[in-house]
């Protein structure tokens, strides 16, 4: 048993919880108990958050949850989940890998075959050489321009490397500008000197104002001709390229590179060096990239027969390579190839466990479509759900619309589409699989049926709790289910659906903010027609209680002899009339009076129109039931009864009062149960009080 004690949070005071493990706990109430707060105390508690907000209006003293025991994994099912977790554009449920497939026996699955792997994941990814090359090989490959075609673009740098004169050797015109081309700046002085050759019009120096001279004219243009400022980066960013990779490469082929790069080669061979270096770079970063990337999400199903066929391609052959030949490189990739020939010696135990692996990612994957599907077919929600693998650990789930003439469409805008009904049923189910995939301590279930048909109703409780699919249901599960719907009292207390047990139910009743709890067994839950005879014979019960009971049941059985003659009567005394009369206003004869007393005594024996008219349905036995009776629901009936004996109804301008006193004297025809009205206070707190106002200001009881 798990106690939750709440204090001082929005209109609970006080109130202590008990929940049964591993049960279903159905908390039934009526609106404004404080459901929610204690939904949200609860949850906030789990996580160490602050519960300031719950605060009492008006009050300085903190509100407060504890448990008895460590409970730190709390799932809420209300809005929030619906608004943030599920149906965001097109994507049903966010992480759908984890919540329907990944379970411990998918983990396990997993376990065994990383474990196979190891030889390639856990080893290469350990080896910092091979990640060093790695890293310095994407870094160096992205700072290429490929064409759409994938092939090297002849601008930008290779435009650079083949149109400008050498920053290494300048042209004699240039001489004397070499120590500041070879400095660490150069980039910065080319472009410096070319924006100041923009002044000098005038003919003196724009940087020192000395005159220009004679050769300062052929200077500028060959040197404006030979170098910019881009060009001059391009290539020095080229040497560092190489600088980047040198400990990877052949020793006489980066001396090839160099000299490409310092002018001495023609165009030609300058190209062709320098997409022998990005391809093979290229070549080697992607081929090991493959091989620390290989998992079994790259075996098809179809496709494992020839494991071994598509771990040998894995090997990398590095015969033809030109560039990145030394003897460092040689080293990682026969490493890499013994780590494959190391997988490939246990092939197939390999096989089996990604055969294994693969059939039980579609097992789950169907399982959890279909049932999914069968819940929105039930529900009469027409939408198709589907899951589609990403890669080894993601998925997505798509939903698509349903037409009863065209192919299914799918559904871009999932909130927009689905309606209030709709997404809550649909968001209900998800609830369920995504709580399942967290392994919480406990689940909130928060008013979670109340607004739907019936029809989604019962879907939804028969999935939710199903005992026929346990790995997959909140079955014997801990749950607290917080709601002012009856039916699901009904439901699983009385005809054990679709759990079997394993249920704890109570009714909470607030007083003054003082809420408890009062357990609902089997004998509470009585068919109405059973409940309004038992009343109506309980001589310890007040008569005008009795005499509208006995009226509800007529209103449910069959006609018999008198049963007309019963009922007119009955309604007369409850709408105050002294004498009693027809449907129709006209008297009723002795003959009828007789026939309808004879058949009232049959359930309340001392009955007699008259006497009851004058002693039990006038204005001071009414008070004495509304002042004394502990039963408030009791005293709401005889507060009806004396504004019709009274003449005061319009009077009453409290209309939320009296439309709620309306409703209780008819609501119940549409319930087949109800609960034991003599033991559970099923009226809102605020009416009593707003009973006796009124009763006060008429001058009926003191003030």
């Amino acid at each position: 048993m798990i106690k939750v004690e709440i204090k001082n949070c929005n209109n609970i005071i006080s109130t202590d919880i008990h929940l049964e493990k591993n049960h279903l706990n159905i908390r039934y109430a009526m609106n404004g108990t404080g459901k929610s707060t204690i939904a949200t105390a609860i949850e906030l508690q789990s996580k160490q958050e602050d519960l300031s907000d719950l605060k009492c209006f008006g009050s300085a003293v903190e509100p407060t949850c504890t448990f008895s025991e460590n409970i730190n994994k709390v799932l809420l099912f209300n809005d929030d989940f619906v608004n943030n977790i599920v149906f965001q554009q097109s994507e049903v449920i966010q992480n759908s890998f984890d919540v329907f497939i990944r379970t411990p026996q998918y983990e396990e699955r997993q376990s065994s075959i990383n474990s196979r792997l190891k030889n390639i994941h856990v080893d290469i990814s350990e080896n910092k050489e091979l990640q060093q090359l790695v890293l310095v090989g994407k870094t160096v490959l992205s700072k290429f321009s490929l064409t759409q075609g994938g092939e090297l673009q002849q601008r930008g740098m290779i435009k650079s490397l083949t149109s400008s004169k050498s920053i290494f050797t300048l042209p004699k015109e240039l001489s004397k500008f070499q120590p500041l081309m070879q400095r660490n700046y150069n980039v910065d002085w080319v472009g410096w000197k070319n924006d100041g050759a923009k002044y000098d019009d005038i003919g003196i120096c724009p940087f020192c104002t000395s005159s220009l001279g004679e050769q300062y004219q052929t200077e500028k243009k060959v040197f404006t001709a030979s170098y910019t400022q881009s060009n001059v980066k391009n290539i020095m960013d080229m040497i560092s390229y190489f600088e980047t990779v040198k400990d990877y490469m052949d020793e006489g082929k980066k001396d090839i590179l160099y000299n490409c790069v310092k002018g001495s080669k023609d165009t030609r061979e300058i190209q062709l060096w320098i997409k022998k270096f990005y391809t093979e770079l290229k070549f080697l970063v992607e081929e090991i990239a493959e091989v620390q990337e290989f998992n079994s999400f790259k075996v098809r199903r179809e496709d494992i027969t020839q494991l071994d066929v598509q771990l040998k391609k894995l090997t990398i052959d590095i015969s033809n390579l030109e560039i990145f030949t030394n003897a460092k490189v040689k080293t990682l990739i026969t490493f890499i190839n013994k780590k494959i020939d190391e997988v490939l010696a246990e092939i197939e135990l390999l096989k089996k466990d990604i055969g294994e692996l693969k059939g039980f990612i579609g097992t789950a994957k169907e399982q959890a479509v279909n049932d999914i599907n069968d819940f929105l077919s039930t529900a009469d929600i027409h939408y198709k759900f589907e899951i589609t693998d990403q890669s080894e650990n993601s998925s997505t789930t798509t939903l698509s619309y349903i037409s009863g003439t065209k192919d299914p469409f799918e559904v871009e805008n999932i909130e927009a589409h689905l309606s209030w009904g709709e997404k809550n049923a649909f968001g209900l189910v998800l609830f369920m699989h995504y709580a399942l995939s967290q392994e919480p301590q406990l689940v909130i279930l928060d008013d979670p049926i109340s607004s739907f048909d019936n029809n989604k109703k019962y879907a939804i409780i028969s999935r939710l709790f199903s005992s026929k699919n346990k790995k997959r249901s909140f079955y014997r599960k801990t749950v607290l289910m917080l709601t002012h719907d009856l039916e699901p009292v009904i439901d699983y207390v009385i005809n054990e659906k679709p759990t079997g047990a394993y249920v704890s139910a109570c009714f909470l009743q607030n007083k003054g903010g003082v809420l408890s709890e009062v357990e609902i067994s089997e004998s509470d839950i009585k068919s109405l027609p059973r409940m309004l005879v038992e009343d109506s014979k309980n001589d310890k019960l007040n008569k005008v209680h009795r005499i509208a009971s006995l009226r509800k049941f007529f209103e449910h059985v069959p006609n018999q002899p008198g049963q007309e003659q019963a009922y007119n009567l009955l309604s007369c005394l409850l709408h105050g009339k002294a004498k009693p009369t027809r449907k129709d206003d006209s008297e009723m004869t002795k003959v009828e009076i007789a026939n309808g007393e004879a058949l009232i005594k049959q359930f309340i024996l001392d009955f007699d129109y008259t006497t009851y008219s004058k002693k039990v349905f006038e204005k001071e036995a009414l008070l004495k039931i509304i002042t004394d009776d502990p039963n408030s629901y009791f005293r709401l009936q005889a507060f009806r009864v004396l504004l019709l004996v009274l003449n005061l109804k319009s009077k009453i301008n409290d209309d939320t009062l009296m439309k709620y006193i309306d409703e209780q004297f008819h609501i119940e025809n549409d319930y087949i149960f109800t609960l034991d009205l003599s033991k559970y206070d099923v009226v809102p707190e605020f009416v009593i009080p707003r009973i006796f106002e009124f009763l006060k200001k008429e001058g009926l009881i003191p003030k």
